[in-house]
């Protein structure tokens, strides 16, 4: 005879007061108890329904929660009805029937599942984007203790209580954004690669929330003050040329600019593929943009070569080393130049990127060909209006931000 039922293990009552809601299963006189990622309330458990009662507060979907709960008893008993059926059920062992019955062989883990992404980027040389997952990770160990568990049990109230944690340790608002996203992005590559069932995403109720942060755009004059300003190290003076570099090729980034080859300057143009995103990005090298690249080029022959002195190794994981010890000079290099120049915003490398797509609205660049991606909307749906403007008409409005 087999027994397959949802019950509130009151014997596990947690600090919070609630109780973990298992499945329990009797075979031969012998039960065995599987949690099931979710706790309550006594008063918020049905145990003759074996069901979370529509009063609780505790989800934001109290009857997403309940299915997902009541198709893990029908998987179950479907697992012993199958082992029945075939006459192996008295031959196994507890351990074989547990595990038939939790799956623990195929469930996804969080942690597990998060490195092996990481591998996955890291082997398609995105170590940027490796290291957000990793920088993810680590904040999800520290909540967790370093215990993996698996993704089903992300909900909305695991994520409430990561967030009180998070916050409650002094974290920003937006940090949490981050992870957040950032976890949202790996429970999404879970469903598409059938991982896990989208029938209970966590993140339908659960809003990630962001404040509003300061702007990191200056205004033309502070620019200007930037492009007179003579350095006084060497640190400075490769600050201020890569803060160049960046403005006169509307705003590309720090690792786009280290990765730049002789190859990418093709007709009067610097043509290259985005890291981040993989687009093509066309641009016309103005004579101020020629000048700072003159400053590099000089004894670099072979088209292979970088443009500038960022990248010194062939390996893909030391080259990000490169250019995110580089990426740090540049920053204080910036600061130091800020401070001299009587600007009071902090100056970092996103400044130039920002303050190129706020001049450019305010000389009146329509919107649609600047990359509203800068923070303001999806750099996908900017980057598609951008790739249907003429090269003439993008080198016009270019030329008006810059000049």
């Amino acid at each position: 005879m087999v027994s397959v039922k949802l019950v509130l293990d009151k014997r596990r009552k947690k600090k919070d007061g609630t109780c973990p809601i298992k499945l329990r299963t009797i075979h031969n006189r012998k039960t065995r108890h599987r949690s099931l990622g979710y706790s309550v309330l006594e008063k918020d458990w049905d145990e003759k329904g074996q069901r979370i009662k529509s009063s609780c507060k505790a989800f934001g979907n109290v009857n997403r929660i309940n299915s997902l709960l009541n198709k893990e008893k029908l998987k179950a008993l479907e697992i012993f009805a199958k082992l029945q059926d075939e006459g192996t059920l008295p031959k196994l062992s507890e351990g074989e029937i547990k595990k038939q019955i939790a799956n623990d062989d195929l469930e996804v883990k969080v942690l597990v599942f998060g490195e092996e992404i990481i591998a996955q980027l890291q082997e398609a040389q995105k170590f940027g984007n490796a290291r957000v997952y990793h920088m993810m990770l680590g904040s999800i160990r520290d909540f967790v203790d370093n215990k993996d568990f698996p993704m089903r049990q992300l909900s909305y109230a695991w994520l409430k209580k990561y967030e009180a944690w998070f916050l409650g340790k002094g974290n920003t608002l937006n940090g949490l954004s981050f992870n957040l996203r950032t976890l949202r992005a790996l429970y999404n590559r879970a469903i598409k690669l059938k991982r896990i069932s989208q029938d209970a995403y966590p993140f339908t109720d659960y809003k990630i929330k962001k404040e509003a942060t300061r702007k990191r755009a200056i205004s033309l004059q502070e620019i200007k003050s930037i492009k007179n300003y003579e350095p006084e190290t060497d640190r400075q003076e490769r600050a201020k040329d890569y803060f160049f570099l960046s403005f006169y090729m509307m705003g590309a980034s720090f690792v786009d600019l280290a990765f730049l080859q002789i190859r990418n300057m093709v007709n009067g143009r610097i043509e290259y593929k985005r890291r981040k995103t993989g687009r093509l990005h066309s641009i016309s090298i103005s004579s101020s943009l020629q000048t700072i690249l003159d400053k590099y080029l000089k004894s670099k022959r072979n088209k292979g070569d970088f443009i500038l002195n960022v990248i010194k190794s062939d390996d893909p994981k030391q080259q990000m080393k490169n250019v995110q010890y580089e990426l740090k000079s540049y920053n204080i290099g910036l600061q130091e130049i800020g401070e001299a120049c009587g600007i009071e915003a902090k100056l970092t490398s996103y400044v130039a990127r920002h303050s190129y797509a706020t001049i450019a609205k305010y000389k009146g660049v329509p919107t649609a060909v600047i990359s509203e991606a800068l923070g303001h909307a999806s750099e996908e749906v900017t980057q598609v209006y951008l790739d249907s403007f003429d090269k003439a008409i993008l080198d016009k409005y270019h030329n008006m931000v810059i000049e």
